[in-house]
């Protein structure tokens, strides 16, 4: 079947709302790399929030 293209979303947040962000995106990467799961994705994000 035909796709349609994602849509991007732009997001602006305040440094405050960043700082939260990447807290939250660093205690879940921890808690993967504790199960042994991948984290790829989520590094890919704290990579585009600290930006």
């Amino acid at each position: 079947m035909f796709r349609h293209k994602a849509e991007k979303r732009i997001v602006e947040l305040s440094l405050d709302e960043v700082r939260l962000m990447r807290e939250a995106l660093l205690t879940f990467r921890n808690k993967l790399l504790s199960a042994g799961k991948p984290t790829e994705d989520v590094n890919e994000l704290i990579i585009k929030v600290m930006k």
